[in-house]
């Protein structure tokens, strides 16, 4: 159970078969489950073969997936017994507009089409589009059709990339992020679905005034199942071909069971657990064609293959060792470089009870085995059993980050006090990095917006002007000099706070009727309550539940930089106002012994001191009644999640000097951790911060990040200090905690040299990746951050 250092993201562990060591080689090399040359044009072909004069946005998209499992290639690899590759890359976009060199506009003659034909294809993608740019998405508002926009509505806010000062991002349109109901396509299949929508359809009074908009929705839906069904249809055929021309027996029986397999799933329901698995990987298969893979998760893959397992157990026909097999193939299909396709293990069930059994250990065993970089998180409680959590804190101590913590104490309650019925609530999960959802019955607009509470800050301290450029983007409330009190900072403070977390809703207002009006998303809808029976896309108000989940930055860098102020600055008046405006404008240069003083003779959030923590609380809890109070076009509600994603270090490049003693353009911290290098009192005195904070009025999610030395959990007697670690974190309230095992010298040493060291993996930002695949900005924030020893 010791800890090794060298341990990579290449080699598979001790204990799984020569074939699975050869799937996951095969894996690793095609960077995941894709096929090794895709026509980059596959998604503009099938646009462009959607299109019918009489089909409407969400039947033309639903039409589009259609067409995309007709036109995919298909490819079966040798061992493999799970059949299927993604239909498009992580974050599904279109070709067109793009390069117009010969040798990609070459790949069209793929599919035979005349000049006339290619212009018409790329003039769809645009139409589609709303914009000449590459996204599905366009990037301005005002294409949406929405109307214009008031130009001191836009002021603060700045999109994806763009190289302006912001403080805020407001999207509300909503992609991929999901978790669906993945349970239904096991029960009843594609087949099963489409004569649910059938029926509707067949049942519907033509003469309702909403009737138009149903059908509408049901056609498309109809789409969605048949593009179901054709996936493993074709399949099927393929396999069955292949069987056909084998010549070895072995290879035969193996192609001839997947033949078997795909004829019936995912058009029907699944019999047995290896069905069960195949019609899971080809019902996410089909969701990534809609919207790309990127956060499109799996939910709780121990309750929803759970009867099957169960069921072939007892009739004799699996044995365990054979599940904990499929379960590293299902782990190495699930592989990506990037991966946040969330998988979910433990947790109680709706009736409350613990929901652990035996395939939740044969997961995270499957998991240790495949030695893949996965999203996998596990929901505990203080009534957990211990040897789920030695089991998952022996994974965590072996390095890599995960899996991670969702504590079912402080969630269950902070979702059902923002309205979810606690039988729903219990069955949650984490969708991408953190984001809470229910499964196959929400529409949570995972990260429709960021908002950095640290900026609001600097523009309280500055009549709300930008330093760095003088431009005025907040409220007049007047100069750090003009403040009597910390009183009235903390009141200037609030106000550039609910001035721009208004003006960030209303962004994410426009977004959710934006895409409401373009962007529908029929594939999501069908695997989703009560889309079908209301007859509604889920972005049309067809979910049970559905919200907003903005993201909330810079808790410790605000509360470090408050502290700072009313400690040096109002308490003692060991500082002059004027001094240090002019200090932090010129980012401390000449002030070098200042900005020594702040960083030293304040207290730090991160270290269980009050003084510090209980401001950071604060903050938090202001911002999450503030936005409590919104709504959105639908009825939406707000919720809070105090996380950063990698936008810590895209908000800090915004931001001039701090009075914390952080300098122009620095990282922010990572969501709900301390900020880098200032946690110095060991491991419990961080969690003690944590669990000051509010994590059980954040609906949305919290993150935190914890490095720790691998002393720390080296042997047997370490993962059982993590065990007792996380447990009393647990009962403490800490809603999430994130885990990474490393040194400093082991970070550098694969940054030097990252060909022979760099494989190492780690957590970086609600996700793990390989040190070596990570831009070396951020390399340089997580060797920042705190290693805890002790």
């Amino acid at each position: 159970m010791a800890v090794s250092m060298s341990r990579t993201a290449s080699s598979a562990g001790p204990g799984v078969s020569p074939r699975i060591a050869r799937v996951r080689e095969q894996v690793i090399a095609r960077h995941g489950s894709f096929i090794a040359d895709p026509n980059p044009f596959q998604m503009d072909v099938a646009l462009w073969r959607a299109v019918a004069p009489a089909r409407s946005r969400v039947q033309h998209r639903a039409a589009m997936l259609h067409e995309l499992v007709k036109l995919a290639t298909l490819e079966i690899y040798p061992d493999w017994s799970l059949a299927g590759e993604h239909l498009c890359v992580l974050n599904r976009w279109f070709s067109f507009p793009g390069e117009a060199r010969p040798e990609v506009l070459k790949r069209l003659d793929e599919y035979g089409l005349a000049p006339a034909e290619i212009k018409a294809v790329k003039r769809t993608v645009q139409l589609w589009n709303g914009s000449d740019g590459w996204s599905p998405v366009p990037r301005d508002p005002q294409l949406y059709a929405i109307g214009e926009v008031a130009p001191e509505n836009r002021v603060g806010q700045a999109w994806w990339g763009e190289d302006k000062t912001c403080v805020f991002w407001g999207m509300g349109w909503s992609e991929n992020h999901s978790i669906r109901d993945y349970a239904k396509v096991l029960r009843l299949g594609y087949a099963g679905i489409r004569r649910e929508v059938e029926r509707l359809l067949g049942a519907a009074d033509i003469a309702d005034g909403d009737f138009p908009r149903k059908e509408n929705f049901w056609r498309a839906a109809l789409s969605v199942c048949d593009a179901g069904i054709l996936l493993g249809k074709r399949y099927s055929e393929l396999a069955a071909r292949l069987a056909a021309e084998a010549t070895d027996p072995a290879e035969r029986a193996r192609l001839s069971k997947m033949a078997d397999t795909c004829a019936r799933v995912p058009a029907e329901g699944a019999r047995t657990f290896h069905e069960a698995t195949q019609a899971l990987w080809l019902g996410h298969v089909l969701t990534g064609g809609e919207d790309g893979i990127n956060a499109n998760g799996l939910g709780r893959i121990d309750q929803i293959l759970r009867p099957y397992y169960e069921a072939d157990l007892a009739a004799g026909r699996l044995t365990r060792v054979e599940a904990v097999e499929l379960m590293e193939e299902f782990a190495c299909k699930l592989h990506l470089d990037y991966n946040t396709q969330a998988i979910t293990i433990g947790g109680v069930d709706r009736e409350g009870h613990d929901a652990a059994t035996d395939l939740t250990f044969i997961i995270l065993e499957a998991t240790r085995n495949a030695d893949l970089i996965r999203d996998l998180s596990i929901r505990v409680s203080r009534r957990t059993r211990p040897d789920l959590l030695q089991a998952a804190c022996d994974l965590v101590a072996r390095g890599g980050g995960y899996p991670f913590f969702f504590n079912d104490d402080t969630f269950l309650p902070a979702l059902a006090e923002h309205g979810v019925a606690l039988e729903d609530a219990r069955d949650y999960v984490p969708l991408g990095c953190i984001e809470l959802t229910i499964p196959g019955k929400c529409n949570p607009r995972a990260v429709s917006g960021y908002f950095s509470s640290t900026k609001c800050l600097e523009l309280a301290l500055f009549d709300g002007a930008d330093p760095r450029t003088g431009e005025r983007l907040g409220a007049r409330t007047g100069l750090l000099t003009d403040f009597a009190t910390f009183d009235d900072v903390y009141a200037a403070y609030t106000k550039q706070v609910e001035l721009f977390a208004g003006r960030m809703a209303y962004w994410c207002n426009r977004g959710e009727l934006a895409q409401r009006e373009r962007g529908p998303l029929p594939c999501w809808s069908v695997l989703t309550d009560d889309c079908i029976a209301r007859g509604r896309d889920i972005t049309d108000g067809g979910a049970v539940y559905h919200f907003h989940e903005v993201c909330f930055m810079g808790t410790a860098n605000t509360a470090d930089s408050l502290g700072a102020l009313r400690k040096l600055v109002y308490e003692e008046r060991a500082v002059d106002r004027t001094t240090l405006l002019g200090a932090l404008r010129r980012n401390f240069d000449g002030h070098e012994p200042l900005r020594k003083m702040l960083l030293a003779r304040a207290a730090k959030y991160g270290n269980d001191v009050d003084e510090a923590d209980l401001l950071a609380r604060r903050i938090n809890l202001d911002f999450i009644r503030f936005i409590d109070r919104l709504r959105s076009p639908s009825g939406a509600r707000y919720f809070a999640q105090l996380f950063t994603f990698l936008n810590n270090i895209y908000f800090g490049k915004q931001l001039g000097a701090t009075p914390d003693g952080r300098k122009a353009g620095e990282p922010l911290a990572y969501s709900l951790a301390a900020n880098q290098g200032r946690d110095q009192n060991g491991v419990t005195a961080m969690l003690n911060s944590l669990a000051k904070l509010p994590h059980g009025q954040a609906a949305g999610g919290t993150a935190a990040i914890i490095d720790l030395e691998p002393s720390i959990v080296a042997g047997e007697e370490g993962v059982r200090r993590l065990v007792q670690i996380v447990q009393a974190a647990i009962a403490a309230g800490v809603g999430q905690m994130q885990w990474n095992v490393t040194t400093v010298e082991r970070l550098v040493q694969a940054q030097q040299d990252p060909e022979r060291y760099g494989n190492i993996p780690v957590r970086v930002a609600g996700f793990s990746q390989v040190f070596k695949l990570i831009d070396r900005e951020l390399q340089n924030h997580i060797i920042a951050r705190t290693k805890h020893k002790g």
